[in-house]
């Protein structure tokens, strides 16, 4: 595999299954149907959101809640918007993975969050934590059009199994922070949108483990070496679907 040349980052080979059906309606009805879930998962471990279930299923039906503050649910609110439109985008067999459509999903749930909202960062940019510094911002252009067109398969040697694309494209969107904010969530919806176009189950990152994925992300920024985050990833498909998922 030649994805560091590509991506910025290489994983020993895996095995990771998901329930799949030979419609992607099928596979997006468990989506929307666990909308909520996913919503309060994802950022529970990207933001640390304190909205409870039952608050963020209240929200993303277009109700107020109290105990969080304007910002928190705006982040629930946004990140709804962000998965609606990836809903419709499957339906319409109009999702692509390709950086125009992880724009669209940024302008949804970075609006009034990221410094800019839909567009590239124009700036130098660090992550909290860690030793690794993403690209300079006027290399991110090349450097999309080339993983892209690796993540979605054109070259010769892109990935080809759905899953391992799908986790890649994650990682390869947050590693790079594309954007001023709301990387890993504009990741995860794309992460999805390659899962529910080849008729696959979604996947989304546990509250429960979140101590666990922050430790092996950073390390992941660190070294390029995403073989323990493709390993996390295994082991939320076996807790959201079982041993056979």
């Amino acid at each position: 595999m030649n994805a560091i040349s590509h991506l910025g980052f290489s994983w020993k080979p895996t095995t990771i299954s998901l329930p799949r059906e030979d419609k992607p309606g099928e596979a997006l009805f468990i989506f929307q149907k666990n909308m909520a879930g996913i919503v309060w998962n994802s950022l529970g471990v990207f933001e640390n959101n304190p909205s409870t279930l039952p608050q963020t299923e209240t929200i993303l039906q277009g109700q107020s809640v109290g105990g969080i503050s304007i910002d928190q649910l705006s982040q629930v609110k946004r990140f709804g918007e962000g998965a609606t439109h990836l809903i419709a985008a499957i339906k319409s067999k109009s999702f692509r993975l390709n950086l125009e459509f992880a724009k669209q999903l940024h302008a949804l749930v970075g609006k009034e969050e990221a410094l800019e909202w839909g567009v590239l960062r124009n700036k130098q940019v660090h992550i909290h934590e860690v030793s690794h510094i993403p690209p300079l911002a006027y290399k991110l252009p090349a450097l999309a059009e080339k993983g892209f067109a690796f993540l979605f398969g054109e070259q010769e040697h892109g990935l080809k199994n759905p899953i391992e694309k799908a986790i890649a494209t994650f990682l390869f969107i947050s590693r790079n922070q594309f954007f001023f904010d709301c990387n890993k969530r504009t990741a995860a919806l794309m992460m999805n949108g390659v899962l529910l176009s080849e008729g696959f189950y979604p996947i989304t990152v546990l509250r429960e483990t979140t101590e666990d994925f922050n430790e092996k992300l950073k390390a992941f920024y660190n070294s390029g070496d995403a073989t323990d985050m493709f390993d996390y990833f295994s082991g939320v498909c076996k807790k959201l679907y079982g041993e056979a998922g």
